[in-house]
């Protein structure tokens, strides 16, 4: 006779409980997954499945309850290593994100914002490098066969470049045609420097999502945003007009993201600024409109400077909330860390860690993650350079590998002493991998704050809930004794 073997199960590391009303939440990093407890036994049932990972007798559920927790994760088997798991995702993720050329047209700029971290210089992309931005997009396509390329246009200020853009959007175009892919692209911009055809550039360059910044109302941003000696323009508008004005015709034609960059000079301005963009008729336009709160912080070591005027993120936070209290269903207020609002497990890499994304910066170099243009130090390769030269970017082998080059290669958050203990792991994946290059741990430690303050609340939303807006979890919730 076989001895039947009951099989011993855990209570997963990554669930969370969230007090709703007169009951809980049950949350599953790893899973996505929500349930929800309440009743006589929920106080007992919270205490077996959420915290610190141990066995769990399941004799004591009933077998609708058994079925759920196992189907959401919230139980595993004793057997499952869970960081193993999420560690098999996030490999998965940076072969298979789709690939992203990021193209710097130039770092020269006709704004002067004082916490800008680029170095401002006269390199720009020549239309003489187009063929060779098309070979390195043929080589990424070909290598790995993906079935799309996304074109970001970057800068300085990418617009003051615009010979460049429009020849290499329509080669990239004509090579996406060829092979067979989808093709788009977006802009990242001040809003001062766009043709007068805004209509036919977005059509004709295949833009679908435009970024433009603003720095307050008309005075702040006008101060802060002030035209560079030599680049004022004939007609004497201001940055702060050029922009509003620019948005007006986008939102006709394209996905416009408005980024509010906030500081302690200017946080009074946000929610009026917010109403201003209501009024005007922004977010009841033809194309969709997000806004983009973003708190000003350091972002380079070029920036430190900005440890002296950026907020905390308990500061931060309360700013964002009050302009969410002004949002209705049909307006898009965006958090970067959840772009999809609901703290689904992430399946996909930024372009600095995606095996096939480049960055290529105006002084022809190529670089992992967007904001190191410009720093040669920090570059992995170069443009015209031979292809041998360029293989590390495409993820093969060389001999030429720089330090930096190996460096974002072999990141990974699953094997970080700190990160792999995190029971945030699978929603944040260590957050910006720049800030582990550079070992900002200042930043590090504000990314597991963020996620302590606002992970009940973006729960609860996302199921149509509300919990307690004092509620957070706390480090003994985010680190937990395996």
């Amino acid at each position: 006779m076989t001895a039947c073997v009951t099989e011993v199960y855990s209570s997963s590391r990554y669930t969370f409980a969230i007090p709703v009303g007169a009951g809980f939440l049950l949350y599953n990093s790893a899973s996505g997954n929500v349930l929800e407890i309440s009743g006589p036994d929920q106080a007992g049932i919270i205490r077996e499945l959420a915290g610190h990972p141990h066995s769990v007798s399941v004799e004591s559920f009933d077998a609708a309850l058994l079925r759920q927790l196992l189907e959401g994760g919230f139980l595993v088997s004793t057997l499952e290593d869970e960081v193993a798991t999420i560690q098999e995702r996030f490999r998965e993720a940076v072969s298979g994100t789709p690939i992203v050329l990021t193209l710097t047209t130039t770092m020269d700029c006709n704004l002067g914002c004082y916490y800008c971290y680029e170095e401002r210089s006269a390199e720009r992309l020549e239309v003489r490098h187009v063929a060779q931005v098309v070979e390195l997009a043929r080589n990424l396509l070909a290598t790995r066969g993906k079935d799309s390329l996304h074109v970001d246009w970057y800068g300085g200020e990418p617009l003051m470049n615009l010979e460049f853009l429009e020849k290499a959007s329509r080669a990239l175009q004509d090579l996406c045609c060829e092979s067979g892919v989808a093709y788009s692209a977006s802009v990242i911009s001040n809003g001062t420097c766009w043709p007068s055809d805004v209509a036919d550039f977005v059509k004709r360059n295949r833009i679908r999502q435009v970024q433009i910044s603003f720095d307050g109302l008309e005075a702040n941003h006008n101060r802060r945003r002030r035209y560079r000696k030599g680049y004022q323009p004939s007609g004497g508008v201001s940055s702060y007009k050029s922009a509003v004005g620019l948005v007006d015709e986008l939102v006709r034609h394209v996905r416009v993201d408005v980024r509010f960059n906030i500081d302690r000079g200017n946080q009074d301005d946000i929610l009026p600024f917010f109403r201003f963009a209501r009024e005007r008729g922004w977010f009841n336009a033809p194309k969709r409109v997000v806004f983009q709160p973003a708190r000003l912080s350091s972002y380079t070591g070029h920036s430190a400077f900005m440890r002296k005027v950026e907020l905390s993120i308990a500061e931060y936070e309360e700013i964002r909330a009050r302009v969410r209290q002004e949002t209705t269903a049909i307006i898009a207020v965006e958090e970067a860390e959840v772009p999809d609002k609901f703290p689904y497990p992430r399946t996909s890499v930024c372009a600095a860690l995606a095996a096939d994304s480049v960055v290529v910066g105006a002084d022809g170099r190529t670089y992992r993650c967007g904001l190191q243009v410009g720093e040669t130090a920090r570059a992995v390769g170069k443009l015209d350079a031979p292809s041998s030269v360029l293989l590390p970017i495409l993820g093969q082998t060389s001999s030429t590998k720089s330090s930096d080059e190996v460096w974002w290669k072999n990141f990974d958050p699953t094997t970080l002493p700190t990160c792999s203990r995190c029971s945030f792991l699978p929603v944040c994946w260590g957050g910006c991998p720049k800030k582990h290059l550079e070992e900002d741990r200042h930043a590090i430690l504000e990314q597991g704050e963020y996620w302590r303050r606002n992970l009940a609340r973006l729960v609860a939303e996302g199921v149509g809930r509300t919990c307690s807006a004092s509620f957070s979890f706390c480090e003994s919730d985010q680190f937990r004794n395996c």
